[in-house]
């Protein structure tokens, strides 16, 4: 697997699109022996994906939340550490009804087992690669380090397209400014941002101001509102 990871790094570092990026990870998909792929950014509150299913799939894996209760997703999140999984082993007893409708849909489109690698990201999130297939088998996992090395190139290959036409306006906002900013989009009052960054309680006001000035908002609100238009954070 390791020589298909280098391919897939090789493929990334040339795509300047999303879509080239979907036809790198499918291409390393199929040489892994897998069918599909799925890539997944977790937060506390919104989950972006890239992947190779169906848009009804798509559609009603994120209109419905399925993430909750995705078994896959919460081994990442329990485990943090490259797995293989099969659908067989999912519990089959005292399901509700939304998690009997999730396993459904799975089986009818082909997630029987996989391969899955899930890395920390920043903020709090989790990035997550799953290689899947609708054969009964047991995937052979390479380097650890070179599979979440990969997940990582991924993140930050995607970042970058969606970045490059908005660098000016990131350059904007200082680092300190930046990372401030991010914590107060996520719900974190001042001093609570203060312990996180280990910053004093008037340096992080500072900041703050700072960046809601630069993008000329009247208050803390509308500066995040602003800065996640222009994906600044």
């Amino acid at each position: 697997m390791d020589g298909q990871i280098t391919a897939l790094i090789d493929a990334l570092d040339t795509s300047n699109d999303q879509r080239s990026i979907r036809s790198a990870l499918k291409l390393f998909s199929i040489a892994c022996g897998f069918e599909r792929f799925a890539y997944f950014e977790i937060t506390s509150k919104e989950i972006s994906t890239i992947n190779s299913y169906p848009l009804e799939w798509q559609n009603d894996y994120l209109e419905s939340q399925f993430a909750r209760i995705d078994p896959v997703v919460t081994m990442a999140k329990r485990l943090m550490q490259m797995f293989a999984w099969s659908a067989q082993d999912w519990p089959s007893r005292y399901l509700t009804t939304e998690e009997k409708r999730f396993r459904s849909m799975a089986k009818q489109y082909g997630l029987h087992s996989g391969l899955t690698i899930p890395v920390e990201g920043s903020y709090g999130s989790i990035l997550m690669l799953s290689l899947t297939t609708a054969q009964a088998t047991s995937p052979t996992i390479g380097s650890v380090a070179r599979a979440e090395q990969a997940v990582l190139y991924i993140h930050h290959r995607l970042r970058a397209i969606a970045d490059t036409e908005l660098v000016s306006c990131s350059l904007s906002l200082s680092s300190q400014e930046a990372v401030c900013l991010k914590w107060a989009a996520k719900g974190k009052y001042m001093r609570e941002i203060s312990l996180i960054t280990n910053l004093q309680y008037r340096t992080v006001q500072f900041y703050l101001d700072n960046a809601r000035k630069k993008l000329d908002a009247t208050n803390l609100v509308q500066a995040v509102s602003i800065a996640k238009d222009k994906r600044i954070i």
